[in-house]
């Protein structure tokens, strides 16, 4: 009896570790695969907006694949830099006092939405539309997504999937 108690333990001891491994090994391929391109993104932000130190580097994937750099210029200003995946689509650069900020896009959205719980604000892009993605729970807590324009701060389009 305590022989079969030990092989069933040694097995999903064996099973558990098996699972830890390819969990990490996963995580780690996605994390890869989501900031790849970064290095990149940030060279071409140098030299076409004239960062001189960056702040931040996120991801965006919308209708196309976006780098969005936030940093400072020379005057120690923050600028934004939309940098797209692809070397033919043209950069984008915008001082942040030229937009709205992240809190006033939250405000645009809380005007026409029930926002219950916030998730996330950032930076995206559609074309040559500069938005802010506002991520959050709805009343019917839903996962629900608005993108406001970073000009205007008009919300151009509320999505719940």
């Amino acid at each position: 009896m305590k022989k079969i108690v030990w092989i069933i333990s040694s097995v999903v001891a064996l099973v558990l570790l098996i699972g830890i491994i390819s969990f990490t090994w996963i995580y780690q391929i996605a994390m890869g695969q989501r900031e790849q391109g970064h290095e990149a993104a940030i060279e071409r932000a140098k030299e076409q907006a004239n960062i001189v130190q960056v702040e931040q580097v996120e991801t965006f994937v919308g209708k196309e694949k976006q780098f969005i750099v936030e940093g400072k210029n020379k005057q120690n200003e923050t600028i934004y830099v939309w940098v797209p995946a692809s070397k033919k689509e043209k950069v984008i650069a915008k001082k942040a006092k030229e937009g709205i900020t992240s809190n006033q896009a939250v405000q645009a959205v809380q005007k026409e939405n029930t926002v219950s719980k916030l998730k996330e604000v950032k930076l995206a892009r559609e074309g040559d539309v500069l938005l802010w993605e506002v991520t959050y729970l709805n009343e019917n807590n839903q996962y629900s997504f608005s993108y406001v324009d970073f000009s205007t701060g008009h919300v151009e389009k509320n999505l719940t999937p």
